[in-house]
């Protein structure tokens, strides 16, 4: 990756930017967090606290 997947890189055009940011506050007010390398890789409060699981879609839910 490089500064321009920052979430806080300023070199964007001002829509792509805001676009961003609405993204970001929304994710947050739902208890996110944005990752501090790529402004659209979300981590929940809690996952620490979840096992990864490599399971087809057709098996989730079962």
């Amino acid at each position: 990756m490089n500064e321009r997947s920052y979430p806080t890189y300023s070199g964007a055009a001002p829509e792509a930017t805001r676009m961003r940011d609405l993204l970001i506050a929304a994710m947050q007010a739902e208890g996110f967090t944005v990752f501090a390398t790529e402004w659209w890789h979300f981590d929940y409060k809690d996952w620490k606290e979840y096992a990864i699981l490599d399971l087809p879609f057709k098996e989730i839910g079962k």
